[in-house]
């Protein structure tokens, strides 16, 4: 917590308007499924494959997070994964699923984002 005092004989300068914090790059490792992260608006929100598959599905609301990249980038990310801005403050899930053809239903990741102004 900071305490801001203001003194009678204070420059203009010391008085400008405070500004924003800069955006912070926020990772999403394969750990942090299954949970929550807290983020900001601004911030660059980076989501790491929780596992190897050739295609995925992503489902994200578009009004809270903006996709970094073209449509194949989202089914098919490289080995960094989905950059995402976080655009909106709130609450929002982030689900990931790996394309399987065949076989048992495929496992589906996600996690709780909430955003702050």
């Amino acid at each position: 917590m900071a305490l801001l005092f203001a003194a009678a004989n204070c420059s203009s300068a010391s008085m400008a308007p405070r500004t924003a914090s800069a955006a912070a790059e926020r990772i999403i490792a394969p750990g942090d499924f299954g949970g929550s992260v807290s983020v900001r608006v601004g911030d660059v929100l980076v989501v790491r494959p929780p596992m190897t598959a050739a295609q995925w599905q992503v489902a994200y609301d578009s009004a809270f997070l903006e996709f970094q990249g073209t449509p194949d980038n989202l089914s098919h990310p490289d080995a960094n994964g989905w950059t995402f801005h976080v655009v909106r403050a709130g609450e929002t899930t982030l689900t990931v699923t790996p394309v399987m053809r065949g076989g048992p239903n495929p496992p589906r990741f996600s996690v709780g984002i909430h955003i702050d102004a």
